[in-house]
C-alpha cells in the first residue's frame, strides 16, 4: 500500500460522511461469536454535536515517539473525563514524521490494542471534526476465548496513515471512572505488515483496595453525620 493523498473524490466522500454522522449514535462492537478468531465493525465517524456526551475534560495527554523499518511518528494518547456523567473515554491519533515520505513502508495501516479489558470493548468510533484526515473505518474485535484480557484493532485501510495526512482521533467509549497505564498497543506498517515494538497506554481500572478502604470509610462517615443530623 502507497502513501494517499486527498483526491477530490475522497474529500467529497469526506464530506458525505459528515452529513450523515450529523445524525450518528454508539458504534456497538460486533461481539456475535460463534467460533470466529475475530468480528469486523464498521466505523462511520461521529461528531461532538451528533454525540455531546463525548464532551470532557482532557486527563492525559501523553505524546509517544515511535519509529521502525523506515516509519517515524508519534502516537497522541488521551484520556477524557466526560462532562455529564463523569465516565472516562479513551483516544488516540497517529501522526507521521515528514522523513517517510517516499518511503516504501512510511505508512501505518492498523493500531493494534491489547489488555484494555473485554467488558470495555463495546463502543468504537472515530471523530470527524478535529485533527487528522486518514480514519479507522474498521474495528476488529478479538475472540475473548482467545485474547480475554480484551484486544482490538482499528485498521487504516484506504487511506492508511502517512505524512502529511494523520489520523483522526479514534477512540473507546466506557463506562469507566479510573484508569491507568496497564494497556498496551503496537503499530503495523505497510507495505510488509511490519510490527512495531509494543507501547504502554491508558485503559480502565479498578481502583486499589486501599482506596476503595477509604472511599468506604469515606461513605459511611457521611451516613453516620446525616443520621445524627437527623436526630437533632
Amino acid at each position: 500500500m502507497r502513501p494517499h493523498r486527498f483526491s477530490a473524490l475522497t474529500a467529497a466522500v469526506a464530506m458525505v460522511i459528515v452529513a450523515i454522522a450529523t445524525s450518528a449514535q454508539a458504534v456497538s462492537l460486533n461481539k456475535s461469536f460463534s467460533g470466529e478468531s475475530f468480528l469486523d465493525t464498521s466505523l462511520g465517524g461521529t461528531t461532538s454535536a451528533a454525540r455531546p456526551e463525548l464532551a470532557g475534560v482532557v486527563l492525559e495527554d501523553d505524546i509517544q515517539p515511535f519509529s521502525f523499518n523506515g516509519v517515524s511518528g508519534t502516537v497522541q494518547n488521551r484520556v477524557v473525563r466526560e462532562d455529564g456523567s463523569g465516565t472516562l473515554d479513551f483516544y488516540w491519533r497517529i501522526t507521521v514524521d515528514p522523513s517517510a515520505i517516499g518511503a516504501a513502508p512510511g505508512v501505518i495501516e492498523a493500531f493494534r490494542l491489547g489488555d484494555f479489558g473485554y467488558s470495555y470493548l463495546n463502543d468504537a468510533d472515530w471523530r470527524i471534526d478535529g485533527l487528522g484526515s486518514a480514519a479507522p473505518f474498521t474495528a476488529r474485535l478479538f475472540n475473548p476465548a482467545s485474547h480475554p484480557d480484551g484486544s482490538i484493532n482499528f485498521l487504516f485501510v484506504d487511506p492508511a496513515v502517512s505524512f502529511p495526512d494523520s489520523s483522526r482521533f479514534f477512540f473507546l467509549h466506557t463506562d469507566a471512572t479510573s484508569y491507568a497505564k496497564t494497556a498496551t498497543y503496537d503499530l503495523l506498517c505497510a507495505p510488509s505488515d511490519c510490527i512495531s515494538g509494543s507501547f504502554n497506554t491508558f485503559a480502565p481500572s479498578v481502583p486499589e483496595p486501599s482506596t476503595m478502604l477509604l472511599l468506604g470509610s469515606g461513605l459511611a462517615g457521611i451516613m453516620a453525620w446525616r443520621r445524627k443530623g437527623r436526630s437533632i
